[in-house]
């Protein structure tokens, strides 16, 4: 995807997750977010543009930005501070050149502003998809059977994240996000193969696991893994980021847990 494709993505799901938040309010229960309501999850979301908007001005790919404060106040403080600092960060967005350098969560993305595109639409896409589980609407991705999303106050269209969309997603989230837990991986035991399977976008990832190492993903199909994760890239990539998924998930659920984001 290019990085006008990414601006294009925050955008929509930025205003889509802003309409759901609306039709939940703000005491809503977050149900893919345990313990949160609607208005932490705004406030957490603007949080997160915030930082981005600091992380393109510092141009420093070697240490993160300060953390902005998460807006405080009633519900209305909060989405106007969630409009404010996305109009701001759209802007900047679109105004710097890719290339520069950014600093990024995770050790294996390039450290570039190009990376930042991609990590905040997803952010937006995930959370959009959270608020619309608190108002009601859709929680979880067709199955490859063609399973339809249930719907509520969210229609199939609305709920559905775009193939290409939603197998870039699975594409950061198992090459780029699962690095960060160094801690985790360095000590922990956990060896085996799981593959994810996109299937409307002709795409698949196998994620190596070897005790005591970094899981090292490959975009290629292996014939026996010891876990899998298949289905229509929606539900794929509501698997991959630990939402409810109509994939059909096989083999060892601590290896799939492992490699879920978080």
């Amino acid at each position: 995807m290019l990085p006008v494709d990414y601006c294009t993505v925050t955008e929509a799901e930025a205003g889509r997750l802003r309409a759901a938040a609306l039709a939940a309010g703000p005491d809503a229960a977050v149900p893919t977010c345990p313990e949160w309501t609607v208005h932490r999850l705004v406030a957490h979301t603007a949080r997160v543009f915030g930082m981005v908007t600091g992380a393109l001005r510092a141009a420093d790919p070697s240490s993160s930005p300060p953390r902005p404060s998460r807006p405080e106040g009633d519900f209305d403080a909060v989405l106007a501070a969630y409009d404010e600092r996305l109009a701001t960060m759209l802007e900047l967005l679109r105004s710097v050149d890719p290339a520069t350098p950014a600093w990024h969560v995770s050790p294996a993305a390039p450290k570039t502003a190009a990376s930042l595109f991609r990590r905040i639409a997803h952010e937006a896409t995930v959370h959009r998809i959270d608020a619309q589980a608190a108002a009601g609407g859709a929680v979880s991705g067709g199955a490859v059977s063609g399973g339809a999303v249930s719907g509520g106050a969210v229609s199939d269209q609305d709920a559905r994240v775009d193939p290409e969309v939603a197998a870039d997603g699975v594409d950061e989230v198992l090459r780029w996000l699962i690095q960060r837990w160094t801690d985790q991986w360095a000590t922990g035991e956990l060896t085996g193969t799981v593959l994810y399977h996109a299937a409307d976008a002709g795409r698949a990832w196998t994620v190596r696991l070897v005790a005591g190492q970094l899981p090292q993903t490959a975009p290629e199909s292996v014939a026996e893994p010891d876990a899998s994760v298949v289905g229509l890239a929606d539900a794929v990539y509501r698997a991959a980021w630990g939402r409810p998924s109509g994939a059909t998930v096989t083999g060892d659920p601590a290896l799939v847990q492992a490699t879920r984001a978080r």
